[in-house]
C-alpha cells in the first residue's frame, strides 16, 4: 500500500519488509498546513489530489484512513466509533453462539410488556422482534479503555480503531512532540507485531529513533528521501 500525491517526489510506502514506520516531516510551515488542510478535507469525503492505493486499485480516503491529532484528546465513545460497535454488537448478538439466549431474552421482554399491558385501559404494542443496537443505547452502554500512561492510552484507543472501524491507514500528527524515544519505540513494536499501517507526520525532528523510514520536505520545499 502507498499514498502519493501529484505535487510531492517520493511514495510513502507500508506493509513492507523492513517493517520501518514511515515519518515525513514537513519543516515549512506553508507545506505543513497545505497538506493536513487536504488530508483532512479528503478525510471527510470532499475530493483532493492524495491518492492512496493498494496494488492496483485506488482506496477512498474517507473510508479508510483515521488520523489522530492530539494523543491526550481521545474520545473513545464519540459518534463513529459507537455507531460502528453497536452495528457489530447487534452482529454479534444474533450469531450462532449467542442466538438462543437472544431468543430467551427476547421471550422474557415480550412477557414483561404483555404483563405491563393489563394494568392500563388500552392496549400497545412492541416488535416482535429484539433490536439489540437500540437495546444497548437504552441500557446506557459506554465503551471503556484501562491504562496507566499516556502510551497505553493511545494504544487502547488504536486497538479500539482498528478492531471496529478497520482503518487500513493511521496517520499521527506531531506524535513524537508528546512521547520520549523510548516510548516510542514500545510504540513501534506495538505496531509492528499488530501489523498496523501507520504515518507520522512531523514538523520537526532533530534525531532519529530505531525503526524509522525519513521523508523529509524542508523549509525550502526540497525533497530529500
Amino acid at each position: 500500500m502507498k499514498l502519493t500525491h501529484p505535487d510531492v517526489h517520493f511514495d510513502i510506502e507500508f506493509g513492507k519488509a523492513d517493517s520501518l514506520i514511515p515519518v515525513c516531516v514537513v519543516e515549512s510551515p506553508v507545506r505543513w498546513r497545505e497538506i493536513q488542510k487536504e488530508l483532512i478535507f479528503q478525510q471527510s469525503g470532499d475530493s483532493g489530489n492524495w491518492v492512496l492505493s493498494e496494488g492496483d486499485k485506488e482506496l477512498k480516503i474517507s473510508k479508510v484512513m483515521e488520523m489522530i491529532f492530539n494523543p491526550l484528546q481521545l474520545d473513545v465513545n464519540q459518534r463513529k466509533l459507537v455507531t460502528a460497535f453497536l452495528k457489530s454488537f447487534a452482529e454479534k448478538a444474533v450469531n450462532e453462539m449467542h442466538w438462543r439466549e437472544g431468543q430467551e431474552l427476547n421471550t422474557h421482554i415480550q412477557t414483561f410488556f404483555g404483563n405491563l399491558e393489563v394494568e392500563y385501559s388500552f392496549e400497545f404494542s412492541i416488535n416482535e422482534e429484539l433490536d439489540y443496537s437500540s437495546l444497548a443505547k437504552a441500557m446506557g452502554i459506554q465503551l471503556v479503555t484501562e491504562y496507566e500512561t499516556d502510551l497505553e492510552r493511545l494504544l487502547q484507543y488504536c486497538i479500539l480503531l482498528q478492531e471496529l472501524i478497520k482503518p487500513k491507514l493511521l496517520i499521527f500528527w506531531n506524535l513524537r512532540q508528546y512521547f520520549s524515544a523510548e516510548e516510542m519505540k514500545l510504540l513501534y513494536s506495538e505496531v509492528c507485531c499488530r501489523e498496523w499501517n501507520v504515518l507520522l507526520m512531523e514538523h520537526y525532528i532533530d534525531s532519529r529513533i530505531d525503526g524509522e523510514k525519513w521523508y523529509i520536505i524542508d523549509k525550502d520545499n526540497c525533497e530529500i528521501y
